[in-house]
Order: structure tokens, then sequence, then C-alpha cells
């Protein structure tokens, strides 16, 4: 499929990286909310507390919503992958 659709190929590859990177992010938040959690007192009351909380959500929300495109993504090549796989045989 290289030589035939390269940028299917392409497409594919960058979905991988893009779906390690989203991980990754998901993990800092995780790491964030964590910490927050274990250095305040009064979770309710602490400001910082509640924006980290926020915008943990929102990144949240965002890389579960590209996950899903890429992931619907990634069926479609994956799909027409297997168109040449009896030629390649």
């Amino acid at each position: 499929m290289e030589k035939e659709q390269p940028d299917l190929q392409t497409k594919k590859e960058a979905l991988v990286i893009e779906g390690a990177k989203n991980k990754n992010k998901l993990a800092e938040i995780e790491d964030q909310i964590l910490q927050t959690l274990q250095n305040s007192e009064d979770i309710l009351g602490d400001a910082t507390g509640i924006e980290i909380l926020q915008n943990a959500k929102v990144v949240s929300d965002d890389i579960n919503k590209k996950q899903a495109i890429a992931e619907k993504t990634e069926i479609e090549i994956d799909e027409a992958r297997t168109g040449y796989k009896p030629a390649a045989t």
C-alpha cells in the first residue's frame, strides 16, 4: 500500500503518532489532578485546583473526540489496505 497510496500510509503513521501524544497528554493531566488533590486541603475552596480540574475536563474531552475520529479514520485506512493484500501475496 505504501507504493499504491502513500498518502494513506502517511496518514496512518500520523494517526499513530497523534494517538501516542494524546495518551501522554492524558497521563500528564492525570498527574496534575493527582498532585492537586494531594496538595490541596480543600479542593472545593482551592481556585487553582478547580481551574486545573476544569482545564483537564476540556482537554480530556477534546482528546477523546480526536481519538474517536482517529479510530474511525484508521479503520477506513485498514479497510483500504486490505484491498491490496490479495495482489501482494
